[in-house]
């Protein structure tokens, strides 16, 4: 007989990964495969990059929410405002024609001047440097770290079919939460010697192996059947994703127990809030791009 615990993570983690699959099967569908016209290929990827705005937009009050009990006092709008246009440079710097490394550049420090204006604005001078400065790491946390989940969901340049189109994704989500389903039912059955007590107690070398182990089986998976990535390549993707997220973990781990908090929210029964959800996810992101490009060699 399941526990209730382990029952409700089960449910509401299956039912999490369906809606985010047929999330990227409709953004495949809707804005999929826009060939050659420059317009439409900004356009890819447009519901992926509505939804990391939605989500980062949470992330942003659960950050400011840890920030608040941490006795920081970050601006809320300052970082939903930038993180917004950053996570979405890909579609509006393809429709204005702009290089997107410059757009990222000039987005970010006139983001972070933005933000420092709202918050000396709202709270006064007092605390600006710090406040700045938490606003600033949340920018880059959510905002460009959700950049390269867009950058990975548009990665082939001029992808030949729906798989080509969605598959780089669909392979990164899968191994970045397969690591984490991994880890934890490796760590709850098996688990007997502590990772990294001091941060988070329930961490367990048995479970980071075993994240590790079923991350790297995944990719070899998803490289014998889809063939976006070679055999050779694809276990050293699992193994990158997986080690890239569960220092994500960790980090996010830091920041709630500097905060005094079990979860950053009450969001979803089990599993926590929206940084909960992707803090994995989105330190894994700018390493599996970085390896994507090198193997692939292109970046979309």
């Amino acid at each position: 007989m399941l526990s209730s615990t382990l029952a409700k993570r089960i449910f509401f983690g299956s039912l999490m990964i369906g809606v985010v699959a047929g999330i990227v099967l409709l953004d495949g569908f809707l804005f999929g495969c826009g060939g050659g016209d420059s317009s439409a290929q900004s356009l890819r990827g447009l519901l992926v990059a509505i939804i990391l705005v939605v989500l980062a937009g949470a992330g942003c009050a659960e950050l400011r929410r840890l920030g608040r009990a941490g006795n920081f006092n970050p601006s809320l709008w300052g970082m939903i405002v930038v993180t917004t246009m950053l996570i979405t440079e890909p579609c509006w710097s393809g429709w204005l024609k702009i290089d997107s490394v410059y757009c990222l550049a000039v987005t970010l420090m006139m983001g972070i001047f933005l933000a420092g204006f709202l918050q000396v604005r709202n709270q006064g001078i007092s605390g600006t440097i710090a406040n700045l400065g938490f606003t600033a790491f949340g920018v880059i946390y959510l905002g460009l770290g959700s950049w390269f989940i867009l950058a990975i969901r548009r990665f082939h340049p001029n992808p030949a079919g729906l798989w080509e189109e969605l598959g780089y994704l669909a392979m990164f989500l899968t191994c970045a939460k397969s690591c984490d389903i991994g880890a934890y039912f490796t760590g709850r059955f098996l688990g007997r010697h502590k990772w990294v007590p001091n941060i988070s107690p329930k961490k367990t070398w048995e479970g980071l192996i075993g994240g590790i182990v079923l991350a790297m089986i995944v990719a070899s998976l998803f490289g014998g059947l889809s063939g976006i990535i070679s055999m050779t390549a694809a276990p050293v993707f699992g193994l990158l994703v997986a080690v890239a997220g569960q220092l994500g973990d960790l980090l996010e781990s830091m920041l709630k127990r500097d905060a005094g908090c079990k979860d950053s929210a009450g969001l979803i029964p089990e599993f926590g809030g929206v940084l909960d959800l992707l803090d994995s996810v989105i330190a894994a992101a700018p390493v599996a791009y970085f390896f994507l490009a090198i193997v692939a060699g292109a970046g979309g």
